[in-house]
């Protein structure tokens, strides 16, 4: 009997052990530098027809839910607010001063739009990640983007948490697969279950947790938390660097938030906190800090889901983002906010965007940009570069803008 009982123990501890190491591994060890493998064009291929096929089908739910809509993006889809602010260049040390941060104390003006991160519409109170999109305006140089390598524009992409929970384009290939069947959670954790295979071996418990940590309870503001770029990018032609941006106090003033409150269960809470806060308080400043890569540590570019441990490398501040008082609704014309596009290949040569999270947001995001605006019925460009919220705009016909390598998908939609 008590061998019965010691083989029953043991059929139970060690699968739950197994599961718990995985689950909790240590980060894996991968390339410091860029490297990029076969085939993965294939992949961002498929991945951006899932991300044109996320934006049907989330309109075709808002249909259902609300009536007519219409088109949105495919990731962090439920617009916040956008607010104008300045961001002035710190006084740096002489090599750090690169590319943008090229000149201490210039000062421009930018857009922020913040967002949830889920491809669907969904409310406030729902745990999600909660996403911060900077666009520094003004800024002269040629840049990366293929198309719009003379628009005066650089953009910075951040959520609020340090890591992603996918390690590279062939596992997001297929997240992206799941996610563009619904939004139902079955979807999305089939991928973490390898499409729920009875063989445990192949569950992606690691990146699970990792997504778990990513779904966060909402912010009382989405001016509190610290906001990272999980992704990794050149500074300069010989380091490696990932940004974040943290509130701080603006000069001599406090740095609590009025009117905040997690226990507000409406379904825009957050939004309509953001315009009360920045119309009734503020200033409201951020650090834009810099953290270097210690190549002899464990800090690749590639693998997002690891964390580059700041005791290795610590934040540098590099500028001051400055919100001020404003009143969004009447400041921006209708339409404004939404029709932003954000991508972190807005960007100049120095800070080129590394990785394959990176590469896959240069294919996805531009094909996502131009079919859902050209769907909406309007060719937009990007934002005045003396702050004002403007863009040019162009009339476009919805088949002849979506972009090469989409098209076959996109007819199979509709």
């Amino acid at each position: 009997m008590t061998k019965t009982r010691i083989a029953i123990a043991a059929l139970i501890a060690i699968p739950l052990a197994v599961g718990l190491y995985r689950t909790y591994a240590p980060p894996p060890l991968g390339p410091m530098g860029v490297h990029v493998p076969p085939g993965e064009d294939v992949y961002i291929s498929q991945i951006a027809a899932s991300a044109i096929r996320t934006v049907n089908v989330s309109r075709e739910e808002a249909i259902q839910a609300n009536g007519p809509t219409y088109y949105r993006r495919d990731a962090h889809t439920k617009t916040l607010g956008c607010v104008a602010a300045n961001f002035r260049v710190n006084q740096l040390q002489p090599n750090q001063q690169i590319g943008l941060f090229a000149t201490p104390k210039k000062e421009y003006p930018a857009w922020i739009r913040f967002s949830t991160g889920s491809s669907f519409l969904q409310p406030d109170w729902k745990p999600d990640a909660h996403g911060l999109a900077l666009k520094v305006l003004g800024v002269e140089g040629r840049k990366l983007l293929d198309g719009e390598e003379n628009e005066l524009t650089h953009d910075f992409l951040m959520i609020d948490n340090p890591v992603f929970c996918i390690r590279d384009v062939p596992n997001y290939a297929q997240l992206t697969a799941y996610q563009s069947a619904g939004s139902q959670p079955k979807n999305v954790f089939a991928y973490f279950f390898d499409g729920y295979a009875k063989n445990p071996l192949r569950w992606r418990l690691r990146e699970l947790r990792l997504g778990i940590d990513i779904l966060k309870m909402p912010p009382s503001s989405v001016l509190d938390p610290q906001y990272h770029s999980m992704t990794a990018y050149r500074y300069g032609p010989q380091r490696f660097a990932k940004y974040s941006l943290k509130r701080v106090p603006c000069g001599g003033s406090g740095n609590e938030l009025p009117g905040s409150s997690r226990l507000n269960f409406a379904a825009d809470r957050l939004s309509s906190t953001l315009r009360e806060q920045v119309k009734d308080g503020g200033p409201y400043c951020f650090d834009l800090l810099v953290q270097f890569q210690d190549p002899t540590r464990n800090m690749p570019v590639e693998d997002t889901t690891v964390l580059w441990s700041e005791k290795d490398s610590p934040f540098v501040p590099v500028a001051r983002l400055t919100i001020p008082r404003q009143d969004t609704a009447a400041k921006q014309p209708a339409g404004f906010c939404e029709n932003l596009s954000f991508t972190p290949w807005h960007a100049l040569p120095q800070h080129e965007p590394v990785g394959g999270l990176n590469r896959i947001r240069k294919a996805v995001y531009l094909n996502v940009s131009r079919y859902r605006r050209c769907m909406n019925g309007v060719a937009l460009g990007e934002p005045a570069p003396d702050g004002s919220p403007v863009m040019p705009t162009a009339a476009c016909t919805p088949t002849l803008p979506i972009p090469e390598g989409v098209v076959a998908s996109v007819k199979a939609l509709h």
